[in-house]
């Protein structure tokens, strides 16, 4: 076998090689919710959702590194985790010692948000617009 018959086949080899790393590669990229903030606008059930008490700031971060997921509840703050992939979500979390909300209104709110979250199913992003699915009850927030 000649040089050039040596040289062609151990390129062809390369490049196949070369071929099979590239999808793993494609496997690690990160969710369209990785290292966003969101601002909730509106919660509750899917046919009739309840508006955020105004003047009430309910938030929302995923960090990528280490899927750590932090917010407000608008009265209270909280941390846990956050596993998503392609549509599906599952959210764990735990809410930290925090002021004592006055207005029940906002006790409530942050209790029906803290339920319903804990619930994601699956989200989907559109635009500036990230939709949690949580069964019969949604989470709708806008990105800030």
């Amino acid at each position: 076998m000649s040089r050039h018959g040596v040289l062609c086949r151990v390129g062809i080899a390369l490049a196949t090689a070369a071929l099979l790393v590239l999808p793993a590669c494609t496997l690690s990229a990160a969710n369209p919710i990785d290292d966003t903030s969101w601002r909730l606008e509106v919660y509750g059930p899917v046919d009739n959702p309840t508006p955020v008490i105004e003047g009430t700031n309910v938030t929302l971060q995923f960090v990528r590194d280490g899927h750590i997921v932090t917010g407000s509840t608008g009265c209270n703050a909280f941390e846990g985790t956050y596993e998503a992939d392609d549509s599906s979500l599952t959210i764990t979390y735990e809410i930290g010692p925090g002021q004592r909300c006055d207005l029940s209104a906002i006790v409530e709110q942050e209790q029906m948000f803290l339920a319903t979250f804990v619930r994601a199913e699956s989200y989907a992003t559109d635009g500036d617009a990230l939709t949690i699915d949580c069964g019969d009850s949604v989470l709708v927030f806008t990105r800030f």
